[in-house]
């Protein structure tokens, strides 16, 4: 039964979780396509289209890690480079921003802010792409399944103990963006819901709790990448990434109660009820 469980997991944890986790993010890419021109008069353009674009590539992220270790080096870096690109680069701004239309208004949002917060983004993306590439040093057998053998890269086995020394880096780009990004959105989500205005409250009396449920899907997603990053910095335990895909399924799943929970319990869908 263990040895059974040995050789099940890395299949599950490197392509069926991350499949599985990706699906979600379409499915919210895609309602959010169908209910913003509903929504948009609302909330404003800025927050379905965020939130839009952010799903979409989270989920092309998340789908994406199986194509990662199919074949042995270079292909590993090679989509590695593009997956973190479309995370750091598109994902952690675009919902960034989504979620503070959404909280403040997307009035309190300046066009120049929406510029600032993407050229850091992409900035960031095209750090983080060169200093990967650097330390990566080559790949490792993964797991192995009938005939086909799984490969990732050697970030954390790098014998290069110099190019291996960059591995900080990565982590503080990570850090910064899509962790705090994605947190800092949060919290001002939750904290807007706790001390959301009596008189909005009495038009649109669902918004705290959307507000909240939207604030722990952020947490959820930047707490589990954060959590993986310090078992390595504090218990030298790499890449148990599983944890990270877990906790971004749970924030796909609290974003769509979110999105699918009406501003109004009692919406009326007929002029004549």
């Amino acid at each position: 039964m263990l040895n059974d469980f040995q050789q099940f997991f890395p299949v599950f944890s490197n392509a069926v979780m991350p499949v599985l986790a990706g699906l979600v993010f379409f499915a919210m890419a895609l309602y959010v396509h169908r209910i913003g021109p509903l929504r948009t008069l609302i909330a404003g353009e800025l927050t379905y289209q965020g939130a839009f674009w952010g799903f979409l590539f989270m989920g092309i992220y998340l789908a994406s890690r199986p194509i990662q270790i199919l074949f042995p080096h270079p292909w590993p870096v090679i989509v590695n480079n593009v997956r973190e690109f479309c995370m750091i680069g598109i994902f952690g701004p675009a919902v960034f921003l989504a979620v503070l239309s959404f909280v403040f208004g997307h009035d309190a949002v300046s066009r120049r802010t929406v510029w600032a917060v993407g050229a850091l983004g992409v900035l960031l993306a095209a750090a983080f792409v060169t200093v990967n590439t650097l330390v990566i040093g080559g790949s490792e057998p993964l797991f192995q399944v009938g005939r086909f053998t799984a490969h990732d890269g050697l970030w954390f086995k790098n014998p290069d103990l110099a190019r291996r020394a960059w591995m900080p880096v990565l982590f503080v780009i990570r850090v910064v963006d899509p962790i705090l990004l994605v947190l800092a959105a949060g919290v001002a989500a939750v904290w807007r819901g706790t001390h959301y205005p009596a008189d909005k409250k009495a038009l649109y009396d669902n918004m705290p709790a959307k507000l909240v449920m939207m604030g722990a899907a952020c947490a959820s997603f930047s707490l589990s990448m954060l959590s993986v990053g310090l078992l390595f910095a504090f218990a030298k335990i790499p890449n148990q990434w599983w944890i990270y895909y877990a906790g971004a399924l749970l924030a796909g799943i609290l974003e769509t109660l979110s999105l699918a929970l009406p501003m109004k319990k009692h919406v009326q869908v007929s002029e004549h009820q």
